[in-house]
């Protein structure tokens, strides 16, 4: 049995397209804090440690996207003088995720390391 993250290196070494992972295990794997999910556009979103809270954080965006992205339902903090973007944790992050990954879709998915 392959990992989600094993499975897509295999696939990508044999050039074939990785199977599409649901929006749930997408969720899942990112909220484990263990990989990196990388979308369209440059974003990443992992989980971070921010004041004592786990909180999944969309980095790689730009000044023009903060809107689009705050309509989707993230929220943002400014922590050492720098714009940060979170995936509220919770029921609402499911929805939230899903309409980033319909926005911006899942290129790859890699481990922290």
């Amino acid at each position: 049995m392959l990992t989600p993250i094993e499975a897509e290196s295999v696939c990508k070494n044999l050039g074939i397209d990785a199977p599409k992972l649901s929006t749930d295990q997408s969720w899942e794997l990112v909220n484990d804090g263990k990989v990196v999910a990388h979308l369209a556009d440059g974003l990443a979103l992992r989980r971070v440690r921010v004041m004592n809270d786990n909180r999944l954080e969309l980095t790689g965006f730009t000044s023009g996207m903060v809107d689009s992205l705050k309509a989707r339902g993230l929220f943002s903090e400014i922590i050492a003088w720098k714009l940060r973007l979170f995936v509220p944790v919770g029921d609402t992050g499911k929805t939230i995720i899903e309409a980033l990954l319909d926005r911006w879709p899942l290129i790859e998915i890699t481990e922290r390391g």
